[in-house]
């Protein structure tokens, strides 16, 4: 494929941004993606809303979580299935995992969304396009 071939149809790509998954739901308060190899492609607090945690922290998240909890979660596969996504629930959020082909999209969400809501959320953001 030839340079300008190549550079139009990465630009043709659409990539996810934290705005689409902001866009899922207004209790979203942070978003981050990663690579199956820990690379961070994006981390963002939605825009006014306080962080609970320091940067450091949410890049952690991002480069090692996923992928430890990606090793966890395989031993039981053979039996269960592959992995979809994880909910941990803090006092002060509640933090989503969702495994998105050869990514993992982190996000949080407000401790007062029901579960009902927070299954929603999750299966919406199954259908964002890497």
């Amino acid at each position: 494929m030839s340079l300008a071939k190549r550079s139009a149809w990465r630009s043709s790509m659409v990539e996810l941004t934290a705005e689409d998954v902001f866009a899922i739901h207004p209790k979203i308060r942070w978003a981050g993606l990663t690579t199956e190899k820990g690379e961070v492609i994006f981390a963002k607090m939605r825009p006014g809303v306080k962080t609970f945690t320091p940067e450091e922290d949410d890049r952690f998240l991002l480069q090692f979580g996923a992928l430890i909890m990606n090793g966890v979660t395989q031993r039981s596969g053979p039996w269960l299935g592959n992995w979809e996504y994880m909910a941990i629930g803090y006092e002060k959020t509640i933090q989503l995992i969702v495994k998105l082909k050869e990514k993992y999209l982190a996000l949080t969400v407000e401790n007062s969304v029901p579960c009902d809501e927070i299954l929603r959320i999750t299966k919406s953001a199954q259908a964002l396009k890497t």
